[in-house]
């Protein structure tokens, strides 16, 4: 039984990541490093403390702090623009566990700053109980900390919780946390190996309401 549902943010609340990744791209090249993306890819569902150590393994020309820097205002200038919308089906299923009484947490490697801005510019700031964020100083997905922390501000027991995530990071920090784990897949797609940390893999956030009478 759901008695909680944790929602991850980039790519799954809100249609962040396909921007994102044109984005740090575009950061880089402003100091004259071409990124893959395949290497920014890795750095999907991490802290920006992971990412920034990952950045400055693999590009050491580069001033990884910097390029968060000019990630993080020109994110900010698009979502304040309004050009990071909801994802489908996310407003149908969070009236669907307001109308069930089901809690509602946020557990993502983003900042507070950044969490509460693209939320509140979508209109579902209020609909979550507890903000879980990556300048907590939690280890990054594919630990655990952020779920477990989450499921005990709403005080619900692990394994009472169902987690939503895209990333391959965040699908592992939910079984790691002995949580129930839907995938919705956004940049990165689901693969076959990734079975054993998926208990369900949807195809928007509206597919989840048949789970919760489940």
């Amino acid at each position: 039984m759901i008695k909680a549902v944790i929602f991850d943010m980039d790519g799954l609340l809100v249609d962040s990541e396909h921007i994102g990744l044109d984005v740090m791209a575009e950061c880089g090249r402003k100091q004259g490093v071409e990124m893959t993306l395949e290497d920014i890819k890795k750095t999907l569902g991490s802290t920006y403390a992971f990412s920034i150590d990952l950045y400055t393994r693999l590009y050491p020309q580069m001033d990884p702090r910097q390029l968060f820097i000019d990630f993080e205002n020109s994110m900010h200038e698009m979502a304040e623009a309004g050009k990071i919308p909801l994802k489908k089906g996310a407003k149908e299923l969070l009236e669907a566990l307001k109308e069930r009484n089901i809690p509602r947490a946020v557990g993502s490697s983003s900042p507070s700053t950044v969490v509460q801005l693209y939320l509140s510019k979508v209109g579902v700031l209020d609909d979550f109980q507890t903000l879980v964020t990556g300048d907590l100083g939690l280890p990054s997905k594919p630990e655990p900390d952020m779920f477990l922390t989450a499921a005990r501000r709403l005080g619900v027991a692990p394994e009472d919780c169902l987690v939503l995530e895209d990333s391959v990071n965040g699908i592992k920090a939910g079984r790691n946390a002995g949580m129930q784990v839907g995938m919705v897949p956004d940049v990165l797609p689901y693969r076959e190996e990734l079975r054993p940390y998926c208990d369900h893999v949807l195809p928007d956030l509206a597919a989840v309401i048949p789970l919760l009478d489940a």
